[in-house]
């Protein structure tokens, strides 16, 4: 993902008439499904190479404003809400963007990032990190939108030293949204106890005897589309 404050991207899509089941066709031709929504406007369907939305994607997330072509209008700038891959091959299948008014805050998901190391990990070796928060909503302008959020662990040194998100330095302008400041973020987790919350989260995801399985592509296109 671009570091905060980096150059603008931008994408070219094009007007999209084919719906439903039939955009079969588009993404064996190479091309991605997208809708546009937002400000003061109707969706609107469009369609995208495959490979340049790929690298927006990588470049940009859902943090990153980008500069949207629309073959025939005006430029606008928008997120990336949404971004779909087929479960079976990885290629993308579809994308929502998120036209934004640039006076107007908005709420998003900002990933939270770890830096540095705790000493109680690295060198003291008692203890494991574990995350509770992997992303965080703030409100903001668009143009204040952090790609990320730091958290840097340098300072925990013992079992239960933790970071809150009250302790969170936040970027101008960047408010945080329904979290509590005392909600922790991260801590140093004893090692049995790490080992135990990772257990449980396992058997949390692990699917049911005789569940059914993801649905099959034509269906899912059916739903999105």
């Amino acid at each position: 993902m671009l570091p905060f404050g980096a150059m603008s991207l931008s994408l070219t899509v094009r007007p999209r008439e084919v719906t439903g089941r039939h955009v079969h066709a588009l993404r064996r031709a190479g091309q991605v499904p997208a809708t546009v929504y937002g400000h003061l406007q109707a969706a609107i369907s469009v369609q995208a190479d495959a490979k340049e939305i790929d690298r927006i994607w990588q470049r940009a997330g859902r943090t990153h404003l980008i500069d949207l072509r629309i073959e025939g209008q005006a430029v606008r700038r928008v997120l990336i809400r949404e971004f779909q891959r087929n479960p079976r091959t990885g290629a993308p299948f579809h994308a929502d963007f998120f036209a934004v008014n640039l006076r107007e805050k908005l709420t998003a998901d900002v990933p939270v990032v770890i830096t540095g190391e705790s000493p109680a990990v690295s060198d003291l070796k008692i203890g494991q990190l574990l995350q509770t928060l992997n992303t965080i909503k703030v409100e903001c302008l668009p143009t204040d939108l952090p790609p990320q959020i730091h958290v840097d662990v340098s300072g925990l040194g013992a079992v239960d030293d933790s970071i809150t998100v009250g302790e969170l330095t936040l970027p101008k302008g960047v408010a945080l949204v329904g979290v509590e400041p005392s909600e922790v973020v991260v801590k140093v987790a004893a090692l049995r106890v790490r080992e135990e919350v990772e257990e449980a989260a396992a058997e949390a995801e692990a699917p049911e005897a005789g569940a059914e399985g993801a649905p099959a592509e034509g269906e899912a296109e059916a739903s999105r589309e």
